[in-house]
């Protein structure tokens, strides 16, 4: 084991107050594709939805529909991987410990771990809502129960707002309250983990300087560089669960 897996495992076990910042690159080992290692052409055929588009066009709504669905279908067999597990046992812990995550995907959850522990800037699949009166709706059986039958997504309630799957998509805004709870996990922290994050995305990357300005140490753990390994302390560039296997 080298000086900076050492390290790493150090930090991991010392009771530090730890934020993770997590990406993609934390479950492709559960065989889901990113943005950017699309392989099998998943993202290109499940290309997304603009959120004007989802307001004024009805073809756009059932597309954006159909992929939150493809993506559903796509995870139901995965699993976390050994690193969701690593945060999950840290976040069990006492102590000021978070995770902000980019992804959709609820292989992050963990049903003893405190909600508020678990930031989802990007929401997630598995609740949609209406844009009008806010009302919220399980994805899966509003999808057969109304998109299906109806080939759109109107409320069924106020009749006047379309229902949204949870997720952010582009030109859409992120919620205040969710972006105010990352950024008081990145205020209070040790150190700030990013985890197969490219870090490339706004306003993700930018906990990054929020949590150094706030005296925070950071750790990129990432296949690739990023735009922010200037501002770490501690840089791995290897798969997420490689590294996993040299401090566990």
């Amino acid at each position: 084991m080298n000086n900076y897996f050492k390290t790493l495992k150090h930090i991991l076990e010392g009771g530090y107050n730890i934020t993770f910042l997590s990406g993609a690159g934390i479950s492709t080992a559960s065989g889901l594709p990113d943005f950017r290692g699309d392989k099998d052409g998943f993202w290109k055929k499940n290309s997304p939805v603009h959120f004007s588009e989802f307001k004024t066009s009805k073809k756009a709504r059932l597309k954006s529909w159909e992929n939150n669905i493809a993506i559903q279908n796509k995870i139901q067999k995965a699993q976390p991987t050994k690193m969701h597990r690593v945060i999950n046992e840290i976040l069990k812990s006492d102590g000021l410990n978070f995770h902000i995550t980019q992804n959709i995907d609820g292989l992050h959850k963990d049903e003893n771990i405190a909600s508020e522990k678990i930031i989802e800037l990007h929401g997630n699949i598995f609740q949609a809502e209406c844009l009008s009166c806010n009302k919220s709706f399980n994805t899966e059986s509003f999808y057969e129960s109304v998109v299906k039958t109806k080939g759109d997504s109107l409320c069924p309630l106020c009749k006047s707002g379309f229902v949204k799957v949870g997720t952010i998509s582009f030109g859409q805004n992120l919620n205040h309250s969710v972006l105010n709870q990352a950024k008081f996990a990145a205020e209070n922290c040790d150190y700030l983990i990013a985890v197969g994050s490219s870090l490339k995305v706004s306003p993700a990357n930018s906990f990054i300087r929020i949590a150094k300005k706030n005296g925070a140490q950071i750790v990129i753990l990432n296949y690739d560089p990023t735009p922010f390994d200037s501002e770490a302390s501690i840089i791995i560039n290897e798969y997420i669960e490689k590294i996993c296997d040299e401090i566990t």
